[in-house]
């Protein structure tokens, strides 16, 4: 064992500030530990914690807000919600913009600390008023569930609207969601709805690249175009995209774009199913009722219809 990993094991986090001292004795800054502690997160959690601290305990605000999410989550350190809210807390107070958007959601849940919903939109809408662009992310959020707010689609969409002008992907899939549905106060424009969806594409959501797939599958907004469709939902499908699983398996079954293949559309069903659409998980309860594509297991299929009623989602399936 060398002697600097030998000596690493002794000391704390003023022997780490020391070691990271280039050879001419100038101790390196603190961007430095924290972009080395930030690099170690993936392969040895338990240094990149100590060189985290070191940096935030120099003030470095990107380094408490590291470590707030290493205490709460356990990750190369005991899992301590306390400590984790503690050190956002200190991020918040040395001026971090991030720290303070999301000291509310530990204040809202309870995490490390008193739960005070109260406390935690007061800060957000100080926050929100002030133009923090995260505050505004976690407030629409809120908004859309009235989750410690009254539930507000039309000011939801406001503040998305607002995000999607900074360039936020997942508001512009929003944007687009309400113009296709006619929601959040506006009048449903399928037109506008693709538009947007291609917007929230082309800036990298995968909910709006299958969304727009499927604007070209049933011609939705744009004109009508299999090929099209059937190439972005594979795309989004490859991203992870549980709606466009469900999706790929009703052009399967159906033969829309694709060869006919119903073994193949419970493939997607079971795929999307697993990853948590409730389409899916019904579509495929009748697959396994009717033996469609795959052997019948009553069984499971009432598990899965259980599941999709569960999720608060009716009854429907086989669209895309």
């Amino acid at each position: 064992m060398n002697g600097k990993l030998i000596l690493r094991n002794l000391l704390g986090t003023a022997g780490l500030i020391l070691l990271l001292s280039g050879c001419d004795g100038g101790a390196q800054d603190p961007e430095s530990i924290y972009t080395k502690g930030l690099a170690l997160l993936e392969t040895d959690q338990a240094q990149a914690v100590k060189l985290l601290t070191a940096a935030a305990e120099s003030g470095h605000a990107g380094a408490m807000m590291e470590l707030s999410t290493c205490y709460t989550y356990g990750t190369g350190v005991e899992r301590d919600e306390e400590v984790g809210f503690s050190w956002i807390k200190r991020a918040a107070d040395a001026g971090s913009s991030k720290a303070k958007a999301y000291i509310s959601i530990f204040y809202l849940q309870g995490i490390g600390t008193v739960p005070s919903p109260d406390t935690a939109i007061q800060l957000l809408d100080a926050e929100v008023e002030a133009g923090n662009i995260d505050a505004m992310s976690i407030m629409a959020g809120l908004l859309e569930i009235g989750a410690g707010v009254e539930k507000n689609p039309v000011r939801a969409l406001q503040l998305h609207l607002k995000l999607a002008e900074n360039g936020n992907a997942d508001s512009m899939y929003y944007v687009g969601r309400c113009y296709a549905k006619g929601e959040g106060g506006l009048e449903k424009n399928e037109k506008l709805g693709a538009e947007w969806y291609q917007k929230a594409s082309a800036a990298g959501s995968i909910a709006g690249t299958g969304k727009l797939g499927a604007c070209y599958m049933m011609g939705k907004g744009v004109a009508q175009d299999l090929v099209a469709g059937i190439s972005l939902i594979k795309k989004a499908v490859e991203g992870g995209d549980p709606d466009s699983m469900h999706n790929l398996g009703v052009c399967y079954e159906r033969g829309l774009g694709v060869r006919q293949d119903m073994a193949k559309a419970v493939e997607y069903y079971r795929m999307g199913a697993n990853a948590g659409c409730p389409e899916a998980m019904y579509n495929l309860s009748i697959c396994l009722s009717t033996g469609n594509g795959i052997a019948k297991n009553p069984e499971e299929a009432a598990i899965w219809k259980t599941k999709s009623t569960e999720s608060g989602t009716p009854l429907r399936g086989r669209e895309s």
